[in-house]
């Protein structure tokens, strides 16, 4: 009978403590997904890519395949609160505000002056 106690007591407090709550829940699930900048064309692309792990990749495309392309990848960590967004890039931590608009475009207000579109 003891052993089954201890037992529960420990696996109450193992979900306890090993569980986000809702709301970390909630903004983590907002954001994960790719988000393209809504200026993309058939010459230029800036993605960023939330994946459910914390981590997630930032990518730029310009030009076409006439003119050459010319693209790059970084990886990066992440977390978000609230209304704050971490991005760690190769060891440059990047805390951006951040918002969802009501046309769900991601609006990063300290990283980027145009909103990003999440792609289905």
């Amino acid at each position: 009978m003891k052993k089954k106690k201890l037992f529960l007591i420990i696996l109450a407090f193992t979900l306890t403590f090993s569980c986000k709550s809702d709301d970390e829940m909630d903004y983590y699930e907002k954001l994960v997904g790719e988000w393209m900048r809504s200026d993309f064309s058939d010459e230029l692309e800036f993605k960023l890519n939330f994946n459910v792990n914390n981590v997630g990749f930032k990518t730029f495309k310009t030009g076409t395949n006439k003119t050459g392309i010319i693209s790059s990848l970084v990886p990066f960590n992440w977390s978000a609160d609230e209304n704050s967004l971490t991005m760690d890039e190769m060891g440059e931590v990047i805390i951006t505000r951040y918002a969802i608009n009501s046309e769900g475009e991601l609006i990063l207000h300290d990283y980027s002056d145009l909103p990003f579109i999440k792609m289905e």
